[in-house]
């Protein structure tokens, strides 16, 4: 009977140099009963004919000569750079997306190692690897934000590990990557304000903010405004205004938009706290709605991403595709627009603590602001 695929096996090596299979399998194990000559021909011969090993097999089988590794199913590792910016590990949307890759891990019957980092940690993070290496750990997810991965560390990465880096972090990595589908979002953002009526739609990105993500975004909302009439056209600010609020504020009665997209949540705080009524005097439109059903905007699906994320990984570890791919692949979830959860008693958003506590304390004549200075502009 012919064989059923073209994968090498330990007997083809076997068979081509004479030995045992046995002495196939503990050479490649760098087992010290072997000698180190007989160790070097071994692997040699095994790299000119293609041998790979099949992890889950390895996986299995180092379980049953080791049980103290104390293995249940395959592993996984997930390197969560939430050390190199503290406030990462505190969003919303980043819980979101590494429960939905922990939950398709889990129904996959992966084992998962989370090894959560920092800057300055190339030496922990390489006996990490080591350990994982050891205990036949070959899949891992990267969600790196801020590129803090050492260089020694990705080629570690490229060398021996099956990987998939997170939304649209690491650029100057090879690898496969699973993220949002950014300017589609924009667009679809930008479609539905127009349907309910917006014209003046504000986005208020500085050039010099246009990397990574926002990139797309700003290429996407440049793209799309100028289709519209020219009357419709806003300005991008003449300097980067969402960090300090008094500059944003000004932008914002300067412009006096119709409605604002965003892709920074605490500017709605900001809004709100300067008097202005959404959606009595604009629509915040949020491009990340993902746990806050207050908000109008896109929903990422960010469980959705983390999911698909390990469905990816899961493949190229059952495929043994290990190393650098001769083409990366992005793999892009599209978002879905979300309407803002009314609170059926009151009859408008429900908006979550602070921000309503921040609502009430504002006094009746400063939350009629904006208002009053459009018509002052409009008759001046």
């Amino acid at each position: 009977m012919g064989k059923i695929t073209d994968r090498v096996s330990l007997q083809d090596v076997a068979e081509s140099l004479g030995v045992d299979v046995s002495t196939v399998s503990l050479a490649l194990r760098e087992d010290p009963r072997i000698s180190q000559k007989t160790r070097d021909k071994v692997k040699t011969e095994a790299l000119r004919m293609g041998y790979r090993t099949n992890p889950l097999v390895s996986a299995w089988l180092r379980q049953v000569r080791q049980p103290e590794i104390a293995q249940a199913g395959v592993g996984m590792a997930f390197l969560l750079g939430t050390g190199v910016n503290p406030n990462v590990a505190a969003e919303l949307y980043y819980r979101i997306l590494v429960d939905g890759a922990r939950a398709e891990a889990k129904a996959l019957g992966y084992l998962v190692t989370e090894i959560c980092f920092g800057h300055g940690e190339e030496s922990r993070l390489k006996k990490a690897l080591a350990q994982l290496r050891y205990r036949g750990v070959r899949g891992v997810m990267i969600f790196d934000p801020e590129e803090a991965l050492p260089a020694s560390v990705v080629e570690d990465l490229e060398t021996d590990f099956a990987v998939v880096v997170l939304l649209r972090c690491g650029w100057g990595q090879r690898f496969h990557r699973v993220g949002a589908d950014v300017a589609a979002n924009v667009g679809l953002a930008l479609e539905q304000l127009r349907a309910m009526g917006c014209r003046r739609i504000a986005f208020p990105i500085h050039p010099s903010q246009a990397q990574r993500v926002r990139k797309e975004a700003l290429a996407t909302y440049l793209w799309q405004q100028s289709r519209w009439p020219e009357a419709d056209r806003l300005p991008l600010p003449d300097t980067v205004v969402e960090h300090t609020p008094e500059l944003f504020i000004r932008w914002m009665r300067k412009q006096r938009p119709d409605a604002l997209l965003s892709v920074k949540y605490s500017l709605h705080q900001t809004l709100l706290s300067a008097g202005f009524r959404m959606p009595g005097d604009l629509i915040f439109a949020h491009m990340g709605t993902d746990g806050r059903p207050e908000l109008a905007g896109v929903n990422n699906r960010g469980f959705e991403i983390g999911r698909a994320a390990i469905f990816k990984l899961a493949g190229l570890i059952t495929g043994n595709r290990f190393g650098v791919p001769s083409i990366p692949l992005n793999t892009l979830v599209p978002g879905i627009w979300c309407a803002p959860v009314l609170d059926a008693a009151a009859g408008k958003a429900a908006a979550p603590a602070k921000a309503a506590s921040a609502s009430r304390a504002q006094p009746r004549a400063k939350a009629n602001a904006p208002r009053a200075i459009r018509r002052t502009t409009k008759s001046s």
